[in-house]
């Protein structure tokens, strides 16, 4: 994000930190990968005996305080995952920064390995903790976006996907090289005047717009360019009056069953306003839905064992009654032979895994 700490929308922010810090009864704490301490929120009830869910939100450039914009901090004990925000290194401007595509944000060269980092930070925090293998998220705003879409070009095979809000991916789809399908949600409005809808420049370093994004990462993940409508129009800033936001999905014939989305914001600037300023911080819009998308679109397959639906360790008679529920749906949790239906083969496939899964 590109403002400074004078601004309305910075002392807004401030507010919001407040109001979340000052309201949230999710445990806190401390993972550390070299570059200092990083603060991991757990549910209250944690006690590692599930794997749960993990999220991690990525800052846009000049200003950390993702954690009271986004308002994923409410969110971890009703819905049951871990997450935390970390920080870039500072560049000789004194701005915090990722260094994600070509585009944003390392303008001065460093070539820090922010990606390695994050990545590594990711492994750490499944040694020390009982992370869903499957379920791994990253979500960024503008620098914290373009840095969401290098993570998943970077290291597909452990990412099950990325919200990126307001960046892009990058311009050569040829630098970009996910090893396998990745879920891809992209958030953009289209009076963003900082990253433009359509595509732009900063200084000599250009990016493509929302739609070539969505159709680059269709590429590679093998999807047909054929839009699905995602429902009715629906409210998340409430800055635009009315229901500004339309959802187009794209998923026939991806790679794997993965969804590539976008949700069009219609006059929404660079940095929506998610939350009305008298709302407590878990009505605030973007967390309550992105949070559900995030946690139902899980990576497909099974990384620890075909038939470990639940994946507790073992295949066992849960895994079966899951299977049984979603029976003829598209649930990728449970289609474990990912052919986009649940149906007898999942059953067959999940009987003859039965047992302990491979330590």
């Amino acid at each position: 994000m590109f403002w400074k700490m004078n601004t309305p929308h910075f002392q807004s922010l401030l507010v919001a930190t407040f109001l979340a810090a000052s309201s949230v009864a999710a445990t806190v704490d401390y993972i550390d990968n070299g570059r200092g301490p990083v603060v991991l929120h757990l549910p209250s009830d944690y006690d590692g005996s599930t794997p749960l869910p993990l999220v991690v939100a990525l800052h846009g450039y000049s200003d950390p305080g993702v954690d009271g914009y986004f308002d994923l901090v409410p969110q971890v004990d009703a819905r049951q995952f871990l997450y935390c925000a970390p920080e870039g290194t500072v560049d000789a401007f004194g701005n915090a920064f990722w260094n994600g595509t070509d585009a944003c944000c390392d303008f001065l060269g460093t070539g820090v390995d922010d990606s390695g980092y994050l990545r590594q930070l990711v492994e750490l925090i499944q040694a020390q903790y009982s992370v869903d293998p499957r379920s791994i998220h990253f979500t960024g705003i503008s620098n914290g976006a373009f840095m969401s879409y290098r993570m998943a070009c970077d290291h597909a095979d452990l990412l099950a996907s990325i919200v990126p809000l307001a960046g892009t991916t990058y311009i050569d789809a040829p630098d970009c090289a996910p090893s396998e399908p990745v879920h891809v949600l992209h958030l953009h409005g289209t009076a963003d005047s900082t990253i433009q809808y359509d595509g732009g420049c900063i200084v000599f370093n250009c990016y493509p717009g929302a739609e070539e994004s969505i159709s680059t990462w269709l590429d590679y993940n093998g999807c047909d360019a054929m839009p699905m409508d995602g429902g009715p129009a629906f409210n998340l800033d409430w800055s635009v009056g009315g229901n500004e936001t339309t959802s187009t999905i794209y998923q026939q014939a991806c790679d794997d069953g993965v969804t590539v989305e976008l949700w069009e914001m219609d006059g929404s600037e660079h940095v929506p306003n998610f939350r009305r300023g008298s709302d407590p911080p878990s009505d605030n819009l973007f967390a309550n839905r992105v949070i559900d998308w995030m946690l139902s679109h899980r990576k497909p397959g099974n990384v620890l064992c075909p038939g470990d639906v639940d994946t507790s360790g073992g295949v066992n008679v849960d895994d079966l009654l899951l299977v049984l529920a979603r029976w003829g749906s598209d649930d990728a949790s449970a289609d474990v032979d990912q052919n986009g239906i649940v149906g007898i083969e999942d059953l067959l496939q999940l009987i003859e895994a039965w047992g302990n899964c491979p330590s």
